[in-house]
């Protein structure tokens, strides 16, 4: 009898190439760094709201809205203590993902303090602090300093406003709108005179 050989071909074990390797490398990088600064991130941003929490609890509106600074002795510099426009800011990228509650509870809060917690001396405090300076909530506390003013009575302070407020915010269209209505409702009142 004769043997029969028979030759087995070797199964093609999958061997990835170089430039897979690299890629997935690459990916798992990203992801692994993309992870740590929304740790980060997530970390600042619930220290922030911790400072901002136990400013609104003891009443002080403007620092809970954003932030203050202590001197610390022991270390020998200044500390920065969050608010709520700390954690806004953290999380308004549109690339963060995924956004924790607290920017959502921090907004909230946000407008609560300008339209229903603000005085009319921290608002003008806020306006004179940051004349001149880069401050996202600049035009709508204005704005609200003209609301303010409005119920209190001083109807010229609000109506000056108003009438400036397109001129030093031109970029603020949803802002203008509302000045701009604001100050048609100015006009009708009669106390306005």
């Amino acid at each position: 009898m004769a043997a029969q050989t028979q030759t087995q071909t070797p199964a093609h074990s999958f061997k990835p190439s170089r430039s897979l390797i690299l890629i997935a490398g690459a990916i798992l990088v990203f992801v692994f760094t993309y992870v740590l600064a929304w740790w980060d991130a997530y970390r600042l941003s619930s220290t922030y709201m911790e400072d901002a929490d136990a400013s609104y609890a003891d009443g002080r509106y403007l620092d809970a809205l954003l932030g203050y600074e202590t001197y610390d002795d022991a270390k020998g510099q200044y500390v920065q203590h969050g608010g709520y426009t700390y954690v806004q800011r953290i999380w308004s990228n549109d690339r963060a993902f995924p956004v924790p509650d607290d920017a959502e509870r921090a907004q909230k809060a946000i407008d609560e303090i300008v339209y229903d917690r603000l005085t009319i001396d921290e608002a003008e405090q806020f306006v004179q602090e940051n004349i001149g300076r880069s401050n996202p909530y600049l035009g709508m506390i204005y704005l609200r300093l003209g609301e303010l003013y409005e119920e209190d009575g001083q109807f010229r302070d609000a109506e000056d406003i108003y009438e400036s407020f397109p001129d030093l915010f031109p970029q603020e269209t949803a802002l203008i709108e509302r000045a701009r209505q604001d100050l048609e409702q100015l006009q009708q009142n009669p106390e306005a005179g």
